[in-house]
């Protein structure tokens, strides 16, 4: 793996910081070697969970997708797409580094964006999106952490 790939990754592990959710995850998008755009979970205002430091999710053993209105953090992905049709910036043909394999909504909405390849660190709960990509021939690479933050 080469070293912009890792630094990218790098980069896109860091914005879990500044997540508010319970389970972090961060996004950018890279085209020709620069980033043009960034995201990580949040969690909204108005939603009626998660508002006081706590992960309903996590308290009541949920994962990947189970009881979707517990599901109270805007995932990064979809919040790189919001940011991105905002300012007018066109994800087609760019790299998308997540630091968890997308959620199967957030992976119909990466391959409708036309995407040109997608890099990730973490497998979700299940990686049901998987088929989009390989139908739509999108490159997916996954890199270990090991690897990211290996000395």
């Amino acid at each position: 793996m080469n070293k912009p790939h890792l630094d990218f990754m790098k980069q896109a592990c860091l914005l879990c910081d500044k997540s508010s959710c319970g389970y972090k995850v961060g996004c950018l998008a890279v085209r020709n070697g620069k980033v043009i755009a960034e995201s990580f979970n949040k969690t909204l205002k108005g939603e009626k969970y998660c508002q006081n430091g706590t992960c309903i999710r996590k308290e009541l053993g949920l994962s990947g997708g189970k009881d979707p209105d517990k599901v109270c953090t805007s995932h990064a992905e979809i919040g790189l797409i919001a940011y991105c049709a905002k300012k007018g910036i066109k994800l087609e043909s760019s790299d998308i580094y997540c630091t968890t394999f997308p959620c199967y909504i957030c992976s119909k909405a990466l391959v409708q964006a036309g995407i040109g390849k997608l890099y990730y660190m973490s497998d979700y709960a299940t990686n049901d999106g998987l088929r989009f990509f390989e139908a739509s021939k999108i490159p997916i690479v996954k890199i270990k952490e090991s690897v990211v933050w290996k000395k």
